[in-house]
């Protein structure tokens, strides 16, 4: 890696070169030498299906020399944000070298996402979720798409708002402000730990219906203990008593595969820098064609009343770096190279077998449920007389493990593509060790 003054004596001279031949025919330079040397490694060829077939632990082994991670880190902290793959580090580099030169053959268009309809990445988005390309907006995660719902639904005080006691603050507080300034109020589902069935579910939202019940708000994976809840079914029971469903699928794109037709909800949002592995600061936002002319735009810019554009009026708020949507088109270009359902199996996988080895801890709570109905790729496992805080940063600087949790003594652990159960045992061992220093 060069130092930074090198760095920036390379990339003066990149410069300086390509200035030196402005008429030369042919596309704008984008430096390759100088992103191999300052800023990232070309990716190596992706491991073949031939060699999955042969040995598929030697496939993941190999696939993990796509990610930037150092020799002996670990990272099961997912449910935060994931590493960006070579491929999509690449993509996204060279698109800001490149637009950073400001020429264009349409003199009108500029490197600005935040205005414009961006076909080209919405279409790619919109096709991996299963909905039409008018009915996606690209935002900037999660948190903006459900802001955006919250604060676009018309309601009268004394609407009610359904939800759980499970949902990340950037789904309940937009509600919640919205109780404080229109009188709206919020109800909140306590979920059962761990869920034993679908109908026990259902059954808790219908006891907390009413007739002023206007929106249900639901994770698909819940941010506290990565609980996969049945949105399909939960979806269906909103539209069968005229109520708006929201579903926060923040953890779920990437994950595994998301249909939101089949799914069947009004709204969907999620945060493809998790689990699909795209930069930070690209995110979706899914707005059912039925209903995307009874939700307001939360920020005005120009054609925020165009209905004709249909969500794309929704993406219009201001200048963005439109290289993340180059990144977030690559990201959804490698998880279709490896394969979906391929990429789900290894994170269920990974998952089953670390629940089954930390179940046996002394002292372990786990908070996901058996088998893989309520279940993905988030662990999430209690012990009562652990300062998960002091852990987290004992596995770091002793063990270059970086983890998570949720609460004071809960932790969630993300089982990606980029671990296998040598890492895991790795970690347990290390849990262990800390454990029983604690014990001593």
């Amino acid at each position: 890696m060069l130092e930074r003054r090198e760095f920036i004596q390379a990339l003066g001279a990149a410069t300086l070169a390509g200035w030196a031949h402005p008429a030369e025919a042919g596309p704008l330079p984008v430096y390759p030498d100088l992103i191999h040397r300052a800023l990232c490694p070309e990716a190596p060829p992706l491991p073949s299906d031939q060699l999955f077939r042969r040995s598929s632990e030697t496939y993941w082994s190999e696939l993990r020399r796509q990610f930037l991670f150092r020799r002996g880190f670990l990272y099961l902290n997912n449910g935060t944000v994931g590493s960006s793959p070579l491929p999509v580090v690449r993509a996204f580099l060279e698109s800001v070298l490149r637009e950073e030169q400001l020429e264009n053959d349409d003199t009108e268009q500029y490197p600005l996402w935040g205005y414009g309809r961006w076909d080209a990445y919405r279409r790619p988005m919109a096709e991996f979720i299963g909905a039409e390309l008018d009915e996606l907006a690209l935002v900037r995660n999660a948190t903006e798409g459900l802001n955006y719902v919250a604060n676009g639904l018309d309601l009268k005080p004394g609407d009610e708002v359904l939800t759980t006691d499970q949902e990340h603050p950037s789904g309940l507080e937009p509600w919640r402000l919205k109780a404080k300034r229109y009188g709206i109020e919020v109800k909140q589902v306590e979920l059962p730990i761990p869920p034993t069935s679908k109908q026990q579910l259902l059954d808790f939202f219908e006891a907390q219906r009413t007739t002023r019940t206007r929106v249900l708000l639901v994770s698909h994976v819940t941010t506290t203990t990565g609980v996969v809840l049945p949105v399909r079914e939960l979806c269906g029971w909103a539209r069968q008593h005229g109520i708006f469903s929201l579903v926060d699928g923040a953890h779920a794109v990437g994950m595994f595969p998301v249909n939101v037709k089949e799914i069947d909800c009004d709204f969907y949002v999620s945060s493809p820098h998790k689990w699909l592995l795209a930069p930070l600061g690209c995110g979706l936002l899914y707005v059912r064609n039925d209903v995307l002319d009874r939700l307001w735009n939360t920020l005005a810019t120009a054609e925020w009343d165009n209905r004709e554009i249909r969500a794309a009026r929704l993406q219009h708020f201001g200048s963005t770096n439109m290289s993340l949507l180059v990144g977030l088109k690559a990201a959804i270009d490698f998880w279709r190279a490896i394969g979906p359902k391929r990429i789900e199996r290894r994170i269920r996988d990974l998952h089953a077998y670390l629940k089954g080895r930390i179940a046996d801890f002394p002292g372990a709570e786990l908070h996901s449920a058996p088998g893989e109905e309520f279940t993905g790729g988030i662990l999430a496992v209690n012990f009562p007389r652990l300062d998960r805080m002091k852990l987290q940063q004992w596995l770091y600087e002793k063990h270059r493990i970086r983890i998570r949790g949720t609460s004071e003594t809960r932790l969630r652990l993300s089982t990606h593509i980029y671990l296998n159960q040598a890492d895991l045992d790795r970690f347990l061992a290390a849990l262990e060790e800390y454990l029983q220093s604690q014990t001593a």
